[in-house]
Protein backbone atom coordinates (compact mmCIF):
# COMPACT_ATOMS: atom_id res chain seq x y z
CA UNK A 1 0.00 0.00 0.00
CA UNK A 2 1.78 2.78 -1.26
CA UNK A 3 1.00 6.57 -0.22
CA UNK A 4 -0.11 5.35 2.73
CA UNK A 5 -0.07 5.94 6.52
CA UNK A 6 -1.27 3.80 9.73
CA UNK A 7 -3.18 6.25 11.65
CA UNK A 8 -3.71 3.88 14.42
CA UNK A 9 -2.77 0.54 15.04
CA UNK A 10 -3.81 -2.22 17.56
CA UNK A 11 -1.35 -5.49 18.69
CA UNK A 12 -3.90 -8.45 19.27
CA UNK A 13 -0.84 -10.65 20.24
CA UNK A 14 -1.24 -14.27 19.10
CA UNK A 15 -4.33 -12.78 17.12
CA UNK A 16 -2.08 -10.33 14.97
CA UNK A 17 -2.40 -6.68 14.15
CA UNK A 18 -5.01 -4.09 13.80
CA UNK A 19 -4.45 -1.42 11.19
CA UNK A 20 -6.84 1.74 10.90
CA UNK A 21 -4.36 2.64 7.39
CA UNK A 22 -5.33 6.09 4.98
CA UNK A 23 -4.39 6.57 1.44
CA UNK A 24 -3.10 10.34 1.08
CA UNK A 25 -4.55 10.54 -2.21
CA UNK A 26 -7.75 10.54 -1.42
CA UNK A 27 -8.36 9.92 2.37
CA UNK A 28 -10.29 7.00 2.38
CA UNK A 29 -8.95 4.84 5.58
CA UNK A 30 -9.28 1.30 5.18
CA UNK A 31 -9.31 -1.33 8.21
CA UNK A 32 -6.81 -4.26 8.30
CA UNK A 33 -6.23 -6.85 10.45
CA UNK A 34 -3.40 -8.51 10.02
CA UNK A 35 -1.04 -11.73 10.89
CA UNK A 36 1.86 -9.53 10.08
CA UNK A 37 2.35 -5.56 9.43
CA UNK A 38 5.64 -4.44 7.61
CA UNK A 39 6.02 -0.63 7.39
CA UNK A 40 8.84 0.10 4.90
CA UNK A 41 9.85 4.27 4.72
CA UNK A 42 11.64 5.28 1.51
CA UNK A 43 12.32 3.10 -1.71
CA UNK A 44 16.07 2.96 -1.64
CA UNK A 45 17.20 -0.18 -1.22
CA UNK A 46 20.68 -1.22 1.09
CA UNK A 47 21.58 -4.48 -0.83
CA UNK A 48 25.20 -3.83 -1.84
CA UNK A 49 27.84 -6.08 -0.15
CA UNK A 50 25.32 -8.81 1.32
CA UNK A 51 26.81 -11.35 -1.34
CA UNK A 52 23.01 -11.93 -2.52
CA UNK A 53 25.42 -12.46 -6.12
CA UNK A 54 25.83 -15.56 -4.88
CA UNK A 55 22.47 -16.95 -3.97
CA UNK A 56 19.37 -17.01 -5.53
CA UNK A 57 18.12 -13.82 -4.42
CA UNK A 58 17.05 -12.04 -7.81
CA UNK A 59 16.84 -8.22 -7.98
CA UNK A 60 16.21 -5.45 -10.21
CA UNK A 61 18.28 -3.19 -12.04
CA UNK A 62 17.98 -0.59 -8.90
CA UNK A 63 19.36 -3.41 -6.73
CA UNK A 64 15.34 -3.92 -5.02
CA UNK A 65 14.82 -7.56 -4.41
CA UNK A 66 12.35 -9.08 -6.46
CA UNK A 67 9.14 -10.30 -4.57
CA UNK A 68 5.89 -12.24 -5.62
CA UNK A 69 2.27 -12.26 -3.82
CA UNK A 70 3.77 -14.54 -1.46
CA UNK A 71 7.04 -12.35 -0.87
Amino acid sequence: MLNSRVNNGVNNKANGVSLAVQNVKDNKETQLDVDVCLVSIGRRPFTDGLGLENTDVQMNERGQVITNDHW
